[in-house]
């Protein structure tokens, strides 16, 4: 399994674990890490496997290649400061700057044991685009813990995953262990009088309407625009959530192995402009 970046202070040894876990145990991986760095494949193998380092420069460029957030972006140039040292004085100042990072961490991860709910500004992030919420159920299950099953899953770029799930774990939304993210201990909740709601409903319309173009036979669209006595929109208010806790009751029994949207509109057409 692959171990999570933070728990090592060998970027080589990471690096080693990435190329394991991509599909197919990493085969060809060394070729892509390679032309992400412009250089050739033998030079990347004397790195991992020997004393040669990567550069500064090159490790930039990895960050970009492995979707690093800012954070994992600041502590693997650390670790390649840290490599890279070439004197005993130099290579204790970056061991005690390995050891700190890795202590913040830690001390982050602690705090969040305490975090139960997110705060105002943590809900907005969340409720700004449709995939906060998507990453977030699909790490409950467990074939789509990792980034590189997200990726294949959402085909979303993975810098976006990478930021995604770095934000999940700083406010408590998700845990890391060995490269695989699992639901945190904080909850999230929307009422509906949220300022978000309008923002969460509108993401997921924008899901619905891209999704008329996969013509998948399982899946449903329906709209329809008609004229009936104002009396019946009560009757067809309650039909419709019947239809609602009948669907809330399938899932709630259904085991979890994918992830699907459903949107039930109806309103009076133009009703803002009525009297």
């Amino acid at each position: 399994m692959n171990k999570g970046l933070f728990e090592l202070d060998d970027y080589k040894e990471y690096l080693a674990h990435v190329i394991r876990s991509r599909p197919k145990a990493g085969h060809g991986e060394k070729s892509r890490i390679a032309q992400a760095l412009q250089c050739h494949v033998a030079y990347v193998s004397q790195v991992l496997n020997g004393p040669a380092q990567f550069s500064l420069e090159q490790a930039e460029m990895l960050n970009r290649y492995l979707a690093h957030s800012e954070t994992e972006s600041e502590y693997f140039l650390l670790l390649v400061l840290y490599g890279r040292a070439g004197t005993a004085n130099l290579k204790e100042h970056y061991r005690k700057k390995v050891l700190q990072a890795q202590e913040q961490q830690l001390s982050l991860k602690n705090r969040l044991e305490f975090k139960k709910t997110l705060t105002l500004a943590d809900q907005a992030r969340y409720y700004s685009a449709w995939h906060f919420a998507a990453i977030h159920l699909l790490i409950a299950i467990p074939q789509f813990q990792t980034k590189d099953a997200l990726y294949r899953r959402l085909k979303i770029s993975m810098k976006r995953i990478s930021e995604t799930l770095n934000f999940f774990v700083e406010c408590g939304l998700a845990t890391e262990d060995r490269g695989s993210f699992k639901p945190g201990v904080t909850s999230i909740h929307l009422g509906n009088d949220s300022p978000m709601i309008s923002q969460h409903h509108t993401n997921w319309r924008m899901q619905a309407i891209q999704s008329f173009e996969h013509e998948i036979p399982e899946e449903l669209h329906y709209s329809s625009v008609v004229s009936i006595a104002r009396a019946d929109m009560p009757k067809i208010r309650k039909a419709l959530t019947q239809a609602v806790e009948e669907v809330r009751r399938i899932v709630r029994d259904s085991k979890e192995d994918d992830l699907c949207c459903y949107s039930i509109d109806f309103f009076r057409v133009a009703a803002g402009n009525s009297s």
